[in-house]
Order: C-alpha cells, then sequence, then structure tokens
C-alpha cells in the first residue's frame, strides 16, 4: 500500500472513495533510478496509459517500505516517509 504526499492524488482519492494502486516507474538510465518528468512518462507510455496527470516534476527519493506481514512492522527500506509506531 502506497501513502502518497501529493495533493493531486490524494484529492482523487478522496473524490473516488476508493484506493488505487500506483507504482513507481523504474528507469533504465545510469543517473536517474525512477522517471518523475511527466512529458517522458507521457512520451514512454501514452499507448498503455488512457491519462496521464503532469503534476510537474516528481522528486527522486525512494519511498520507505515497511513489511507489515508479521506481528511486528520492520522498516525494509528508509526512504522518504517516517515510519512512527
Amino acid at each position: 500500500m502506497r501513502i502518497p504526499d501529493n495533493s493531486i492524488i490524494i484529492e482523487i482519492i478522496r473524490e473516488l472513495g476508493n484506493p488505487i494502486m500506483s507504482t513507481s516507474i523504474h528507469d533504465d538510465d545510469e543517473i536517474v533510478e525512477y522517471s518523475t518528468d511527466p512529458e517522458l512518462i507521457h512520451e514512454r507510455f501514452q499507448d498503455f496509459a488512457d491519462l496521464v496527470i503532469d503534476g510537474g516534476y516528481g522528486d527522486n527519493i525512494p519511498s520507505t517500505i515497511i513489511d507489515c506481514t508479521g506481528e511486528i512492522p520492520i522498516v525494509v527500506r528508509q526512504g522518504k516517509g517516517v515510519f512512527e509506531e
């Protein structure tokens, strides 16, 4: 489950009244690990995506990943989000 810190997607979720599934776009570029340029994303995926919302560039700080499958949550990767027990 991804919990975004982005006002556009939060408003879309609010309007839908449901969570949505999303993923990062891993890039083959040796310098930039993930694509965040809306124009490049549209160019690359226009045949696969019905819609690309241009909310400006994202950042390249990876998400915090927390494993919640056990009794105690475990931080797998510390990234942008702060985990508070």
